[in-house]
């Protein structure tokens, strides 16, 4: 019988035995793929390793006082580009947590309300005549797909017509094997972690799986998935190796 006591435990490399380098080599190999599909379907694309370099390339893309529209997008929002737009002179158009018509109806917390219902309409708007248009994704295909999924509609509406440019940043995390996929991830993830972020317990959050719910709340009325670059459009998508936004 073989006698286990002649054989030693290895050593352990650290708490993680280096699950955050492989964790990292894995979303860098995934966003690499993704980006090259992404070219394939004529996006100008790239892969960024972390939030840092994700930040330089994105303003390198913004033009020096321009008009900057910005959808609700928590991994925007963890680049920090406030201070660096307002050195470039540029003028932000508030995303549209600060005046949809929910958190101007219920007062959400967190949110500054700006003006009327008809002042909130006016602002959206210039979302489609933005010099520049940035937004996330709720889920990119691996084969070089986009899906987001909206409430109200204005940020699909800004992602596919109208400003000069429009920048797509996400995490490697919203990476997807397929269309199928993504809208599963969508339904399932990102539209319940909507739910939390806003104070709404809807039917997927309740049972832990879309229901196809008929809330005025939900946040799922229009899908759009861009399926190659709109033609004539300045269009980049960033990818960045770091688990991002929702």
């Amino acid at each position: 019988m073989l006698d286990l006591h002649h054989f030693k435990m290895p050593k352990l490399r650290g708490e993680d035995c280096g699950r955050e380098s492989i964790r990292k080599d894995y979303l860098r190999q995934q966003g690499q793929i993704a980006v090259k599909n992404l070219i394939k379907n004529n996006f100008d694309a790239h892969y960024c390793d972390s939030i840092e370099e994700a930040r330089n390339l994105v303003l390198e893309l913004i033009p020096d006082n321009g008009v900057i529209g910005c959808g609700d997008s928590h991994t925007i929002f963890a680049l920090e580009l406030d201070d660096a737009l307002e050195k470039k002179n540029c003028a932000v158009i508030p995303h549209t947590c600060a005046v949809n018509n929910y958190a101007m109806e219920h007062d959400s917390p967190g949110w500054k309300i700006i003006g009327n219902k008809a002042e909130m309409r006016d602002i959206l708007m210039q979302y489609l005549v933005a010099n520049v248009f940035m937004l996330g994704a709720n889920a990119i295909t691996m084969d070089g797909q986009i899906i987001n999924i909206d409430g109200t509609g204005n940020r699909v509406a800004g992602s596919i017509y109208g400003s000069d440019r429009i920048i797509v940043i996400a995490g490697a995390n919203k990476l997807v094997r397929d269309l199928d996929a993504g809208l599963d991830r969508i339904r399932d993830v990102a539209a319940e972690m909507n739910n939390i972020k806003y104070g709404n317990e809807l039917a997927c959050n309740i049972a832990g799986a879309c229901r196809d719910c008929r809330s005025e709340q939900r946040n799922c009325n229009i899908t759009s998935i861009i399926h190659k670059r709109p033609v004539d459009s300045d269009f980049h998508v960033v990818i960045i190796g770091e688990e991002l936004g929702f």
